[in-house]
């Protein structure tokens, strides 16, 4: 490492640190957030010192470490976006399931979770009973108890709502 680097280093830690992470949690919203992506900042600075002196390092620290929480944040809620589609009913999911019956979907989401799950997963998905005691974790039987209790339940609902239609 350069000597110069250093030395911006230790005047940086010494003098701006709390300033920068202040600055980092400001952009952000989120102060601990902040003195970990400023902390990892530090750490890619002493590893792969930029290629040209930095003339402000506070600055440099700052731009790197907001942007990477930035990125962070964008991927966690992408993330998260995607887990709202997969495990909630919200307006993606709605498109893709409007061709189903009104009455048959209504009928699922009155199911416990455990059995809107395997319904799911074996008549929406295709999946045999073995993948999804499998994927989750359970045995067949404990899918087969819960698709026969789906079904009951499916049946006795989907027939009074046939009798009320």
């Amino acid at each position: 490492m350069a000597e110069q680097t250093q030395v911006d280093l230790d005047a940086f830690v010494a003098t701006e640190y709390p300033r920068v992470v202040a600055a980092v949690g400001l952009i952000t919203g989120n102060r601990q957030d902040a003195a970990d992506a400023v902390q990892d900042a530090l750490v890619g600075f002493l590893a792969k010192p930029p290629q040209h002196p930095v003339a402000n390092v506070a600055a440099w620290i700052t731009v790197v470490a907001s942007n990477r929480l930035r990125d962070q944040y964008r991927s966690r809620s992408a993330e998260e976006r995607a887990l709202r589609r997969i495990g909630t009913a919200d307006e993606s999911v709605e498109d893709a399931i409007e061709l189903l019956d009104t009455d048959v979907m209504n009928a699922l989401r009155g199911l416990p979770i455990g059995q809107r799950q395997v319904c799911a997963l074996h008549y929406l998905m295709d999946q045999s009973i073995e993948t999804i005691a499998e994927g989750l974790g359970v045995s067949t039987g404990t899918v087969k108890t819960q698709l026969h209790r789906a079904r009951k339940t499916l049946a006795a609902k989907l027939r009074k709502e046939d009798h009320h239609g």
